[in-house]
């Protein structure tokens, strides 16, 4: 029982390691994305999930042609999947700042606040009053 018990444990750390690293490399990359191009769009999400998911390819196991195969197809499902993900999020933003005047003027700047910051703000601005 205790040797099952520590090869659950180690393998729920593990595994959570792995989608640690993987979540932290897409929205480290996706906000290297956004910071360098000075713009918060859907290509943004695609560019990062394309360049996260070839890099999880080439680090598989196999052989060179195994793993440039793999870095193609990851890449391209990436790219897939990231599309209509990041396109929801985008809307779900953009609904999330519907009617808040601090959120319009922060898109004529070119900066789109997430629907925290949204929420923040108008909470500040019914304390104000």
């Amino acid at each position: 029982m205790e040797k099952r018990f520590v090869r659950v444990t180690r393998g729920s750390i593990v595994g959570g390691i792995r989608l640690g690293m993987f979540t932290a490399g897409f929205y480290g990359l996706q906000n290297l994305l956004a910071e360098k191009r000075g713009v918060h769009d859907v290509f943004n999400v695609v560019g990062a999930g394309s360049a996260t998911a070839a890099t999880f390819g080439l680090i598989m196991p196999g052989s060179l042609k195994w793993r440039a195969r793999n870095v193609v197809l990851g890449s391209v499902l990436g790219a897939t999947l990231c599309f209509p993900l990041g396109w929801l999020h985008l809307k779900l933003v953009e609904k999330a700042n519907e009617g808040n005047t601090t959120a319009k003027d922060s898109r004529e700047m070119g900066e789109v606040k997430s629907g925290l910051g949204a929420a923040i703000d108008r909470l500040e601005e019914n304390l104000n009053k």
